[in-house]
């Protein structure tokens, strides 16, 4: 299994940093792009990404992740609408959080879909969201999308881990999450 996660600059790490954890102590192939060759994250990291978005073959992934954090400008950029559509286009998993689900809603993959988004009170984004869709969750699945707002990125993860089927069983499941709300004591 692969997931590509999309790093753009001043993405909200830790909204992904327990989703990369779990996709790769589950042996998922986690590779990462960006639209430059280096990228600095709201914690202040400056990450080298894996390929070029030009290289990116959505047919060989399962998914594709999308951090939090400020979209603009990089939701008008055509490599990237273009890679979100094609994943779209091919029923392939798309996750976003926080601000993720504006590159999804300029990519015009949301439609009338059910999305969560912690961005829609931005005038700035406001246009892009279709409020009639707007869910009350902080997690939404629907269809092959998967988004939330930025203070569920525990939750998020599990719904990805759910969609990907990481999880051995209901209880590996909840093992995960009482581990990362800090409940498991050992």
């Amino acid at each position: 299994m692969k997931a590509l996660f999309f790093l753009y600059e001043g993405y909200v790490d830790w909204e992904i940093s327990p989703l990369s954890y779990m996709l790769n102590i589950s042996d998922v192939d986690i590779h990462t792009t960006a639209l430059s060759d280096e990228v600095t994250h709201q914690g202040n990291f400056t990450v080298k990404p894996d390929l070029k978005m030009e290289a990116c073959e959505p047919a060989d992934y399962d998914i594709l992740i999308i951090p939090g954090g400020e979209p603009a400008p990089f939701d008008q950029d055509e490599r990237v609408l273009n890679l979100i559509k094609s994943f779209d286009k091919q029923g392939r998993k798309i996750a976003a959080i926080c601000g993720g689900p504006a590159f999804l809603a300029a990519a015009d993959v949301l439609r009338e879909r059910k999305f969560s988004t912690s961005i829609d009170d931005n005038p700035q984004y406001a246009h892009y969201f279709n409020e009639n869709f707007m869910s009350e969750k902080d997690v939404t699945v629907c269809e092959n999308l998967i988004t939330a707002e930025g203070n569920a990125y525990i939750e998020f993860s599990i719904a990805v881990g759910k969609a990907l089927e990481i999880f051995e069983d209901r209880e590996d499941e909840l093992e995960t999450v009482l581990f990362f709300k800090n409940q498991l004591r050992g």
